[in-house]
């Protein structure tokens, strides 16, 4: 059976494999701030970066939990990489998943040649075998691991200047990352040329990845598999309910979808009232009400459809959200939600 990505809950983009003595407070280092300033959520190992003995074999839980919730490793295969029994049991982990759900998987050289990592030659070779002593067992799975990545496609550090190779894997991080930081929910007709416009640039000028719908994506009765997609690739939704929201079935869809995500995969929903009630959407009244009659007369009152829309509806009105009213200023809410955006995504 093909094993699809959305199966998969990622909590992490890339996930840095290091020999902590060699690289972390150097080249490693730079990279995770190069990536995190492209907001590429990174884990970086702070537990196990100094190990500086191999007493306790077994990585810790937190460790294994982050390689199985990355999309991509970065394995910094440096001069003592092999001289640790946690590293190497990083690697290993990492190859099963790069096996089992298609994760990708990069090595970079750094000031070692790649024949030397594929034979355990050098100091690759002087480490196994002191490994060897006291891990026999697990040895000829490390020798296997070093040679399978050792194989793959990445890149050699020796020759060129750091920033310059740092820049071509964000680059290449960039390009093989397919979600989205937001998805914007909305009804084009109420607010695409006013408010979630003008949200859409300001998220974009502080470097935020938004999904928002063209105005020719809309089309049919049936939301689109792009769509579908999109709301599944993305960190968070933000959701604007506004007056004639719950008259579009196609806005209603995207709801049901966003909810299922905040279910199954833990997505932030950040809903905004848009001139309207908080308790107007729990309740569907007032517009909200009206729109519902309406599907009903059009679905039936037991339609499936409209029972999911409903259900979607009161349980985006429970979720931590803000209310922008007649009076407010929108370029200052708009404000306030990009830095709670910002903040936000730090703590995720």
């Amino acid at each position: 059976m093909m094993i699809k990505e959305a199966d998969f809950n990622y909590k992490y983009d890339v996930f840095l494999s290091l020999r902590g003595e060699d690289t972390s407070c150097t080249f490693t280092g730079n990279l995770y701030h190069a990536l995190r300033n492209k907001r590429i959520k990174t884990f970086f190992s702070h537990e196990i970066q100094n190990d500086d003995d191999n007493e306790q074999l077994q990585l810790p839980p937190s460790i294994i939990k982050a390689i199985h919730e990355s999309r991509i490793s970065i394995v910094v295969l440096s001069e003592n990489y092999a001289s640790s029994a946690h590293c190497l049991d990083e690697l290993v982990n990492i190859l099963e998943c790069m096996t089992m759900k298609n994760q990708l998987v990069w090595p970079i050289f750094y000031k070692v040649d790649p024949f030397d990592v594929r034979r355990q030659r050098g100091r690759f070779g002087e480490a196994i075998g002191k490994l060897e002593r006291d891990y026999s067992e697990m040895v000829p799975q490390w020798k296997e691991a070093l040679f399978e990545v050792s194989n793959l496609v990445g890149w050699r550090y020796g020759t060129e200047y750091e920033y310059e190779i740092i820049q071509k894997i964000v680059e290449s991080t960039i390009k093989s990352l397919p979600h989205y930081d937001v998805f914007l929910s909305f009804c084009g007709e109420d607010t695409r040329y006013s408010f979630t416009g003008f949200l859409y640039h300001a998220l974009r000028r502080e470097g935020f990845k938004i999904f928002m719908d063209d105005d020719g994506l809309e089309g049919g009765n049936q939301i689109s598999q792009t769509l579908l997609q999109a709301i599944e690739k993305s960190r968070f939704s933000i959701v604007v309910l506004s007056e004639n929201y719950g008259y579009s079935t196609w806005c209603l869809d995207e709801l049901v979808k966003i909810m299922e995500c905040k279910k199954v995969k833990n997505q932030l929903v950040w809903p905004i009232f848009y001139k309207i009630e908080q308790s107007d959407v729990r309740n569907q009244t007032k517009s909200y009400g009206k729109a519902m009659k309406a599907h009903e007369d059009r679905f039936g009152k037991e339609s499936e459809n409209v029972h999911k829309w409903r259900s979607a509806l009161s349980e985006v009105a429970l979720a931590k959200g803000d209310h922008i009213r007649e009076n407010e200023y929108e370029h200052e809410f708009i404000k306030k939600i990009v830095e709670r955006a910002i903040e936000a995504e730090n703590h995720m």
